[in-house]
């Protein structure tokens, strides 16, 4: 592997770890802080789902959460994907190192939060950030084969 391709692959991990590790954080956010970054949001937002017909704030809410869990691990997907493209094609450890780290971290991320006061590790937020990863990962791979991302 070319110097070039070794620091365009060290570029998009360490990206993926400071991602990771930003969402690992912020799951250790307590319950009622977090309660009050979504009701913040929410109330940013309210316009919108006005227009859209929304107008329970507990509907509100769980759009805001679940789009939130779906959109960070979006960004994973991407950012994981773009690591396993800077990587040699012929190694299984690319698509290996892409995959056990897109499905081990929304798992650890919600096993987090069992241990913060006010939150809860649910199920189908994993199931959500999978989706999300699915979602990150085929529109990295969409823009690297039309050619709008480089690998860096």
């Amino acid at each position: 592997m070319s110097r070039g391709k070794r620091r365009g692959a060290a570029v998009w991990f360490a990206l993926s770890l400071a991602w990771t590790a930003l969402i690992w954080v912020h799951s250790m956010v307590p319950g009622p802080a977090s309660t009050s970054e979504s009701s913040f949001v929410v109330q940013l937002l309210a316009p919108l789902f006005g227009m859209a017909g929304v107008c329970d704030r507990t509907v509100m809410t769980l759009l805001v959460r679940k789009c939130a869990h779906f959109s960070e691990y979006a960004l994973l997907g991407f950012l994981t994907h773009g690591l396993r493209s800077s990587l040699p094609r012929e190694s299984l450890l690319p698509f290996g190192l892409s995959v056990v780290w897109a499905m081990l971290a929304p798992c650890l991320d919600e096993t987090i939060q069992l241990f913060v006061p006010g939150r809860a590790g649910l199920v189908t937020d994993v199931l959500i950030d999978l989706g999300g990863v699915l979602v990150g990962t085929l529109f990295c791979h969409a823009l690297l084969r039309r050619g709008r991302l480089k690998s860096i």
